[in-house]
């Protein structure tokens, strides 16, 4: 059974990421100002962070890997798992990153309503619904893989 699943980037964050990416370094060659590049490394490394690398399964929890720790949501908490493709379509931001390292943080929209996201990739959604978060959408390499392998642990647990 299939426990490491990786965050794929769709188009659209790799255009954003590299974009933004580019035009920070840039402009601190433009710049002789020290206070310049500490903010675009800031903004950079930050969003780096706390980007979304991949999903784990183990322990009786779900670990969405960041860079160097993860946030963690207990199996036991999930109450339903779904694929749903294209669930993050027509999304507004309220709270969070909106496309440099990964799709994070608080969003809405009318087929979802009000959710976390954890996302990479806009097309490869899973919607999960917790007890106490309510609904939070991760993105991983396979989806259906990766529905059936909670689904099969929370089965156990």
């Amino acid at each position: 059974m299939k426990t490491q699943f990786r965050a794929p980037w769709d188009g659209m964050l790799i255009t954003i990421t590299t974009v933004i990416v580019i035009l920070l370094i840039g402009l601190d060659s433009f710049t002789d100002s020290w206070i310049s590049m500490v903010i675009s490394w800031s903004i950079i490394l930050g969003s780096a962070v706390f980007g979304v690398y991949g999903y784990s399964l183990q322990d009786g929890k779900l670990r969405i890997l960041r860079l160097g720790w993860s946030k963690d949501i207990n199996l036991s908490d999930i109450s339903k798992v779904e694929v749903k493709p294209d669930a993050m379509v027509g999304s507004l931001r309220k709270w969070g990153i909106g496309g440099l390292f990964s799709y994070l943080g608080y969003f809405s929209n009318q087929i979802l309503g009000s959710y976390k996201a954890y996302a990479t990739h806009r097309k490869k959604t899973v919607l999960i619904t917790t007890k106490n978060d309510g609904l939070i959408v991760v993105t991983p390499d396979d989806p259906h893989s990766f529905t059936e392998t909670i689904k099969t642990m929370i089965g156990k647990h």
